[in-house]
């Protein structure tokens, strides 16, 4: 039994580890280049399984070398990989440059990640499933179809709408809880604002035509958390730390978030979870490399 699905991608991470951003033509020279397992869907899933979860994660990995390196790194993590197909073609890449302040920039090649359907997961895995995690890096038309399935089967579902995409009715419906950053919450109110800040969010919120009963998470980076939940609102600073690589944080908030939900937390308790996690993970270099462990977090909370 899988207490959580985790529904999405899985890329090799090419860091490059930056002074600065570049410049149009310009070439600067790294201060070093490193590997290590990301995508979206594979980044929430270890935040889960280093959290105690058991989790089953439902990806798509290519026939080149780095789909033999992924599926080795995905399975020192303790995660159920049965779900994973490997297709013909290259694996999902990310390019990565990290900034000196930890700030990052990425260009994504979803490649064979967009092969993943949602005819992966049977109804029994459903069935035994207490929460769904998904995002945008697999076809929306597979996520809206797997997010039904899930609430037929009184599975209570997230949804981390990243990379941003407009999407259907049909899977807004079937989401319990929607999860964005800053940039994604501007995009999702279509809006564009100078700065995205809580008054921003706090007065534009009102404006959304969401479902009836969703619950929306909206992360702030180095501000915070401000979570909406059925006529309520709370706001979380944001906690202070020294960031150095801030990929993969709003990865290991979902799946803090997932395993606080699964642990009797209710939506504002596990807002401060999520948070205190994620903001352990950026104090450490790689995306599924930097999720804490749950004496890490409940030390820290």
């Amino acid at each position: 039994m899988s207490e959580v699905i985790v529904f999405g991608g899985i890329n090799m991470d090419v860091f490059a580890y930056v002074p600065r951003s570049t410049k149009e033509g310009e070439t600067i020279e790294a201060d070093s280049i490193e590997f290590y397992l990301g995508g979206k869907g594979a980044n929430q899933a270890v935040a889960l399984s280093r959290l105690g979860v058991k989790v089953r994660f439902v990806a798509t990995i290519g026939s080149d070398q780095f789909g033999n390196q992924l599926e080795n790194l995905i399975k020192k993590e303790n995660i159920n990989t049965s779900n994973m197909n490997r297709k013909e073609g290259k694996s999902g890449i990310a390019l990565i440059n990290v900034l000196k302040d930890g700030r990052n920039e990425v260009i994504s090649f979803p490649s064979v990640n967009k092969k993943t359907l949602s005819q992966q997961v049977s109804d029994e895995s459903l069935q035994d499933c207490s929460i769904l995690i998904g995002q945008m890096e697999v076809e929306p038309l597979q996520t809206t179809d797997l997010f039904k399935r899930a609430k037929n089967n009184n599975c209570k579902t997230i949804l981390n709408l990243a990379p941003f995409k407009r999407t259907n009715n049909l899977l807004m419906e079937n989401t319990d809880i929607l999860i964005v950053n800053e940039i994604e919450f501007a995009e999702l109110a279509n809006k564009k604002p100078n700065s995205i800040d809580f008054e921003f969010v706090n007065k534009t919120f009102p404006q959304l035509d969401l479902p009836l009963g969703m619950t929306l998470v909206v992360t702030l980076g180095e501000e915070g958390v401000i979570t909406f939940s059925h006529g309520k609102k709370q706001y979380f600073e944001g906690r202070k730390v020294k960031a150095i690589d801030t990929v993969g944080a709003g990865d290991c908030f979902v799946g803090a978030f997932g395993y606080a939900l699964l642990n009797g937390h209710d939506i504002f308790s596990a807002t401060n979870f999520a948070n205190c996690a994620s903001s352990i993970a950026v104090t450490r270099k790689g995306a599924a490399e930097s999720m804490p462990s749950l004496g890490e977090v409940k030390s820290n909370l």
